[in-house]
């Protein structure tokens, strides 16, 4: 192709979604090249960019998450709204974009409007107002619609020129793989934010708590990416844990999306250690060995899962630290770093290189931090879950860590699914997944 022309982005630089007004005269787009995943409004050809507003929030989750939509122009042009993340929690805004988008310093920028909170996705605004997948800790996702009235004199009604009307839900339905009777009345909680210190750095998570149980047995889980994020979105499997009286946290160590490019960069050449070091830390603040946001959870016992680079994570806590937890459960989890990067999935070609190191040069840190390694001296009872038709971490790892975990004496469990992939798309695959780990839970937590 010729007459190529870098509109954004580069090697350091995130970019994604870019899209036109509809009047066709500008071109928005996300970047963090400030540091922060915000919206960035252009001239058509991308020139004359500048950030909508500067604020220290990022919009959306994880930028390498296919099929996203988290911000919409308005139909005449003059406003953008989007889904934000605010340490966790997301927040549908809006802001008029103005005539002169690339303001001086001492312009003072648009005022953000909020709309709603909770997590909106496939985020598209029409004539008729703004229209979202809206889910959120205790409601499942419902297509709602927020109805829009535009002013054209601000004096008429509105300073900010336009008002939203209540919100109308157009479609719910129950989960896929789930029903209402799941569900123990009044388990659909609200997470906190919590953190604690990992060295100097400070880490945070969500903690999820059963209601009117003292001192819950506690569950780790870990997000994969690792770049991904831990955010209070619905989760069937988090209401299902709390349903059985266990408490939840779910961390963003170093790495996890949503706290800045800083926090997302700090895990480069570190995967599979400085996120180790990060959870480690967790669990000991929560286990009594300090104070964690002066909350004394101190729970008797701890358990860890979590799905893919989250299982990874899991399974090097269980053989490094088996003195922390006394279960570990790891869903399609990477067991060999080595072969993940020499079969790497199209999609994620040369991920592990920024996240480990180049090879050959760090192959010696690939074998180290690969559970495979260590599956000889597994202790704490294990479940593992995999489909045999995954193309991202292939089945063979979770086979080749089982039969090496089992010639060390390691109590393990493992399930194939047939014709699964890198997550679970039946119904019956959820549910059984669902009941595998309740009762392996059950018998070791």
């Amino acid at each position: 192709m010729s007459n190529q022309r870098v509109v954004a982005g580069g090697l350091d630089t995130q970019v994604g979604q870019p899209r036109f007004s509809p009047d066709g005269t500008r071109l928005a787009w996300l970047t963090d090249s400030e540091g922060w995943l915000r919206v960035c409004v252009g001239d058509i050809d991308g020139s004359n960019a500048a950030l909508l507003n500067e604020e220290l929030f990022e919009a959306g989750e994880a930028p390498w998450g296919a099929g996203q939509r988290s911000y919409a122009w308005s139909p005449d042009s003059k406003r953008i709204a989007w889904c934000r993340n605010e340490g966790g929690f997301g927040r549908l805004v809006c802001a008029e974009v103005g005539a002169d988008i690339s303001r001086e310093p001492e312009v003072v920028e648009p005022e953000v409007m909020d709309i709603a909170k909770a997590w909106h996705h496939g985020v598209s605004w029409g004539p008729q107002g703004i229209a979202a997948v809206r889910s959120g800790a205790r409601t499942p996702p419902r297509v709602v619609l927020y109805p829009a009235v535009l002013y054209p004199h601000s004096a008429e009604a509105s300073s900010r020129g336009i008002e939203f009307s209540e919100r109308i839900e157009i479609a719910d339905g129950d989960p896929i793989g789930f029903d209402k009777a799941t569900f123990a009345q009044g388990c659909l909680v609200e997470p906190k934010t919590l953190s604690w210190m990992s060295g100097a750095l400070e880490i945070t998570g969500l903690l999820y708590l059963p209601p009117g149980v003292e001192n819950a047995p506690l569950i780790f889980d870990l997000h994969g990416g690792p770049t991904g994020a831990a955010t209070a979105r619905w989760s069937p499997s988090v209401a299902a844990l709390l349903s059985h009286g266990w408490a939840v946290i779910r961390p963003n160590p170093r790495g996890s999306f949503g706290s800045g490019r800083a926090h997302l960069r700090a895990l480069d050449g570190g995967w599979g250690a400085s996120d180790l070091d990060d959870v480690i830390a967790g669990i000991e603040a929560v286990s009594g060995a300090r104070n964690v946001d002066s909350m004394n959870l101190n729970p008797p016992r701890v358990a860890v899962t979590g799905g893919s680079a989250g299982g990874m994570l899991a399974l090097l806590v269980a053989l490094l630290r088996p003195d922390l937890v006394k279960a570990c459960i790891s869903v399609y989890g990477v067991t060999d770093l080595l072969s993940l990067a020499e079969t790497d999935y199209r999609f994620e070609k040369h991920y592990a290189q920024r996240l480990v190191g180049e090879l050959p040069e760090a192959r010696d840190l690939y074998v180290e931090r690969s559970p495979i390694t260590h599956a000889h001296r597994l202790s704490v009872p294990t479940l593992m879950l995999h489909g045999d038709a995954d193309e991202v971490v292939p089945v063979t790892q979770m086979r080749q860590f089982v039969s090496a975990a089992r010639a060390g004496g390691a109590v393990i469990e493992s399930h194939e699914y047939a014709g699964e992939g890198h997550g679970w798309s039946r119904p019956e695959t959820i549910r059984d997944d669902f009941d595998r780990s309740v009762a392996f839970l059950e018998m070791w937590l």
